[in-house]
């Protein structure tokens, strides 16, 4: 099967719906504008279009848009109406969706006989950079690379290989492989933000706010909806911040980064909203009150404290507003979950935080320094993440009281 965006034909009653289709797949792949839109059009043009159902149904869900399951059964209504290969692509794409960690190995043989399926295989290096564990780095990088030569020159895939070789620390070709895809396709909000990571960890801040600035002014005022356009502003904020820029870069993650402001998912937002408000305090040392916004957008995520990366940004932010009350809640919560590697891991990071907003830094560093390197990789996410968990070991350090 080929990439559901390019069988020809597609089951649809509407050659306008195929291109509308075909276009928002494109616009899904790259965080831009419109996909949504687009998808809409094309179900009120073919309502048993069941393809753009399963698509509009991922948008839905990665933006945590409310009423989302309605376009799953949509999807699942008309799915008996299309072909096998299409059936077969709109059942696991649900699968990634609903219940990722029981349809992985599922979703893996299926591209294993279908590499060119691009957005099956976004949904599951998507779920893989957050829950691939210990070896995620090298299993993501495998993931994509398995599927190279029956892509060949497709700019989402040399996105998402890019951005997993320069996580895997292979900068010089995570870079060629990103530049290879903003030329095919400039404005992909995903091929930018993946280039800004690769010199976030490289500690190119300057070039990294030029290359941000340039982009934006180029491309942004396409991309204003796209659901990565505030994390693209987030990188330039967390650049400007870097480079001195102090509050130039508050400004800019008010009007674009915060919970109130954002275009991103609901992770995507607590990973920008904690990681920035964490870095700060952690440098300046100043306080910020959590908002309303913010306090809402725990309160979102808090049935998945269990895991460390949503445990690290929520105490992140309660650490942030030295909420004594709020971090040890953090620690209750979790503390009464089920024994797992998950759950101690998160306990150590939130102990971490505890004990550095109560100014017991030789303790703070302490807690870090049990966590090994591959459960760091396993918190989830990118290299920022870790980078986060080193800052807060670094500032605990260097708060400890010498000995004269």
């Amino acid at each position: 099967m080929q990439d559901s965006s390019l069988v020809q034909p597609l089951t649809c009653h509407s050659d306008e719906a195929q291109v509308l289709y075909r276009t928002a797949l494109e616009q899904m792949l790259g965080s831009e504008s419109g996909a949504a839109d687009n998808l809409d059009r094309a179900l009120q043009l073919d309502p048993e279009f069941a393809l753009a159902a399963a698509a509009r149904y991922s948008v839905a869900k990665d933006s945590g848009e409310a009423g989302a399951d309605r376009f799953r059964q949509q999807a699942e209504a008309t799915a008996g109406l299309v072909s096998e290969p299409e059936q077969q692509h709109i059942r696991i794409l649900i699968g990634l969706i609903d219940q990722p960690a029981e349809n992985r190995a599922e979703a893996e043989a299926y591209l294993r006989r279908n590499p060119t399926d691009r957005l099956v295989l976004a949904q599951l290096g998507g779920y893989l950079f957050f829950y691939g564990g210990p070896d995620k780095l090298n299993i993501v990088l495998t993931l994509f690379d398995s599927v190279s030569g029956a892509l060949a020159d497709d700019w989402a895939l040399l996105a998402r290989l890019g951005f997993a070789a320069s996580e895997a620390g292979q900068y010089k070709r995570g870079r060629a492989l990103l530049e290879r895809a903003l030329a095919l396709r400039p404005q992909a909000l995903y091929s930018i933000h993946a280039l800004a990571h690769l010199l976030h960890d490289e500690g190119a801040a300057e070039e990294s706010a030029r290359l941000l600035h340039d982009w934006l002014e180029q491309y942004g005022d396409g991309a204003l909806q796209g659901q990565m356009y505030g994390h693209v502003q987030w990188h330039l904020a967390l650049s400007e911040w870097q480079v001195g820029e102090r509050e130039a870069a508050i400004r800019r993650y008010q009007q674009y980064c915060s919970p109130r402001t954002t275009t991103c998912g609901p992770i995507l937002t607590l990973a920008d909203c904690a990681g920035f408000l964490l870095r700060d305090y952690l440098k300046s040392g100043e306080v910020q009150t959590l908002d309303q916004e913010v306090q809402a957008h725990i309160d979102k995520v808090w049935h998945m404290l269990g895991h460390p990366f949503i445990a690290l940004h929520v105490a992140g932010l309660y650490a942030s507003a030295e909420d004594k009350a709020g971090l040890q809640r953090c620690h209750d919560t979790v503390n009464i979950m089920a024994q797992s590697p998950n759950r101690t891991l998160s306990l150590v990071l939130i102990d971490a935080l505890i004990s550095y907003v109560a100014a017991d830094y030789t303790a703070a560093e302490a807690s870090l320094a049990g966590i090994t390197p591959g459960e760091r990789i396993g918190i989830g996410g990118s290299n920022v993440e870790r980078i986060l968990i080193e800052l807060l070991e670094q500032q605990s350090r260097a708060r400890q009281p010498t000995l004269s």
